[in-house]
């Protein structure tokens, strides 16, 4: 019975290790969910994302999906930028990529970057920066010219800037991303939990057979 506990902890030990391991070797990124409650009393009729960066950035795509409201049709869209299935991907490649939309009524959508740019080193704090802008009906820009909500992105985060009060924001939980190596060791601790629970089995069949 000793044998069979100390057998046990071991397995649990190696699975909690795993674990452990799992969550600190992930990569932790948000998803931001952004909308406009009224565009008519802003007369906002238009939104421009404007993703780009500058020498030894990561390369980074960030993705628009989940929309709600009446987004009418696709405007200018300029270098890397790509229609997907539930809305647009936009690389920071160059200096500009730029995606401009018309929209009419309350609207909203998630925003997410890839992971690709945590951890390398730039010679800029910050090295790539998503931009955000509204325009109204005449075709003129709302508010500050560089962006109602400014994303910048470095080797150790994302800093939000919002500079208009018609952007709402919010932040859902972060998901961690596995890194291949913590998969392989979690399924290790698994594997080894399983070896010792059939292994402890029949060892305690055989003493119940000769008993």
């Amino acid at each position: 019975m000793f044998n069979i506990q100390k057998h046990l902890c071991h397995a649990m030990l190696a699975l909690g290790l795993a674990a452990a391991s799992l969550t600190a070797g992930a990569a932790v990124l948000p998803t931001y969910h952004i909308g406009v409650a009224d565009t008519d009393a802003a007369d906002i009729a238009a939104i421009d994302f404007v993703f780009g960066s500058i020498d030894g950035a990561a390369a980074v795509t960030a993705s628009l999906s989940h929309f709600s409201g009446t987004l009418l049709s696709e405007g200018d869209a300029v270098g890397a930028v790509r229609s997907t299935a539930d809305g647009f991907d936009i690389d920071n490649a160059g200096a500009y990529n730029d995606l401009y939309i018309g929209v009419n009524g309350p609207f909203a959508f998630d925003l997410n970057f890839s992971e690709g740019f945590l951890g390398v080193a730039s010679p800029f704090d910050s090295n790539s920066l998503f931009s955000i802008a509204l325009y109204n009906s005449s075709g003129d820009v709302i508010g500050d010219p560089n962006g109602a909500l400014n994303f910048a992105l470095s080797q150790t985060g994302i800093a939000v800037t919002s500079t208009s009060s018609l952007l709402s924001l919010s932040t859902a939980d972060a998901v961690a991303v596995p890194e291949p190596a913590d998969w392989a060791l979690t399924l290790s601790g698994l594997a080894f939990v399983v070896f010792m629970t059939r292994r402890n089995g029949r060892a305690n069949a055989r003493a119940i057979a000769q008993a």
